[in-house]
C-alpha cells in the first residue's frame, strides 16, 4: 500500500474486519404500502445491522468474520448459509435458542424502510465474550460494533469490554450506533448507551438525524461535535446531500453523493456505508485516504437503495474490491 494509501495517524494499520452483531431475516415488501398490515407479499432476504457490514466488508476485499449469532431454527441455519456465502467467516456464529429475529419492512413511496422487528427470546451476542476473545487475538484489525447489542444488560456488557480488549490489543473500533428506538425501552436510555460506544470508537458513523440525537447540533456543527465525544473520525451521511468527514485538526470534508434517480428501498445504506469504511481500514486506509474510500461507500449505497434488499443492489466482488482499491492509491 503506498503512503497516499495508508496517510498518517493512528488508524491505518491493516488486518481484518470483526463485527460483532445478530443476523435477522428481513421480510421485505413486495411494493409501496402505508404500513406493513398493508403490505400484500413480503420476500425473505438477510438482514441485521452488523450482518450487512459483514458482507460489504467480504465485498470490498476485507477478511470479515461475524461473531454473534442467530436462532437455533431453519431461519437461522439460512441465515448463516447465506452470510457464509458472501465470504464471511462465520465460524464464530452461533445458533442458539428456538427462533430467530425477524423484521417486517413496509417503504414508503420514497423508498424509507418502516422496520416492525420480532424480536427472538434469546440475543446471541451476550453468549459472544469466549468468540471475541479468540477472534481478538490475531493481528490487529478493525472491531465494528453497534447499538443492537447494547439492547440487554449482558450484551452491553460484552459489547463494551469488547471495544477495551480490542483497543488494548491494537485494534481500530468502527461504530455505528444505528439507532432503532423502537426496540428500547426508553429514548434517554438508548441515546446513554450509544453515547458510551461512541466514546469508545476509534471513527463514528451516524446518519444525520443520529448525530444530531447524539450531540444536540445539527449539520456541520453535529459532525465536529461528535469528535468532542471520543472518536479520532467521524462520517455523517446525509442521503442525497452527501456525507461529512470530520476529523480533529483538519478541515471538514464534505463527499457528494451519486444522483439516484428512484430509491426503492433505503434498507441497509448506512449499513453499506459502514462495510466500504471497514474494508478500507482493514486494507490501510488512514485518514487522508478515508474520505476517498467514503466517495466509494456514497456510490455503493446509491446502488443499494436502487434495490430491494440490503444486499441486492452491491457490485459483484471484483468490482467492489478494484474500485476500493484504486480509490485507496488516489488513482
Amino acid at each position: 500500500m503506498t503512503s497516499e494509501a495508508t496517510g498518517t495517524g493512528r488508524l491505518g494499520r491493516g488486518g481484518g474486519v470483526v463485527c460483532l452483531g445478530e443476523a435477522i431475516v428481513d421480510l421485505v415488501g413486495a411494493g409501496p404500502a402505508p404500513s406493513v398490515a398493508e403490505v400484500g407479499s413480503f420476500q425473505p432476504a438477510p438482514g441485521g445491522s452488523l450482518a450487512n457490514i459483514a458482507c460489504v466488508a467480504a465485498r470490498y476485499g476485507a477478511p470479515a468474520s461475524l461473531v454473534g449469532g442467530a436462532g437455533g431454527d431453519e431461519w437461522g441455519a439460512w441465515l448463516r448459509d447465506r452470510i457464509a456465502a458472501e465470504g464471511v467467516d462465520v465460524s464464530r456464529f452461533r445458533l442458539v435458542g428456538h427462533s430467530s429475529s425477524i423484521a417486517f419492512i413496509a417503504h414508503s413511496e420514497d423508498g424509507e424502510p418502516d422496520f416492525h422487528v420480532h424480536e427472538a427470546n434469546e440475543r446471541p451476542a451476550a453468549l459472544a465474550a469466549g468468540d471475541l476473545e479468540r477472534a481478538l487475538a490475531g493481528a490487529p484489525g478493525v472491531l465494528v460494533l453497534g447499538s443492537d447489542t447494547l439492547l440487554g444488560a449482558a450484551e452491553r456488557e460484552v459489547t463494551m469490554d469488547a471495544a477495551r480488549l480490542a483497543h488494548e490489543r491494537g485494534w481500530q473500533v468502527l461504530a455505528d450506533p444505528n439507532l432503532r428506538p423502537a426496540r428500547w425501552s426508553s429514548r434517554e436510555q438508548m441515546l446513554e448507551a450509544a453515547a458510551a460506544l461512541v466514546a469508545a470508537a476509534s471513527v463514528v458513523k451516524c446518519n444525520g438525524a443520529e448525530a444530531g440525537a447524539l450531540t444536540g447540533e445539527e449539520g456541520e456543527v453535529a459532525a465536529e461535535a461528535l469528535l468532542g465525544l471520543g472518536p479520532e473520525v467521524a462520517v455523517v451521511t446525509r442521503a442525497g446531500r452527501g456525507a461529512l468527514f470530520a476529523r480533529a485538526g483538519a478541515e471538514l470534508v464534505t463527499v457528494p453523493s451519486p444522483e439516484v434517480d428512484r430509491v426503492v428501498d433505503a434498507t441497509g445504506a448506512g449499513d453499506s456505508v459502514t462495510g466500504v469504511l471497514a474494508a478500507a481500514l482493514a486494507r490501510g486506509a488512514g485518514p487522508d485516504a478515508l474520505p476517498g474510500a467514503l466517495a466509494v461507500a456514497m456510490s455503493t449505497a446509491a446502488g443499494v437503495v436502487a434495490s430491494r434488499g440490503a444486499l441486492a443492489g452491491l457490485p459483484g466482488a471484483e468490482q467492489a474490491s478494484g474500485a476500493l482499491e484504486r480509490a485507496l492509491r488516489g488513482s
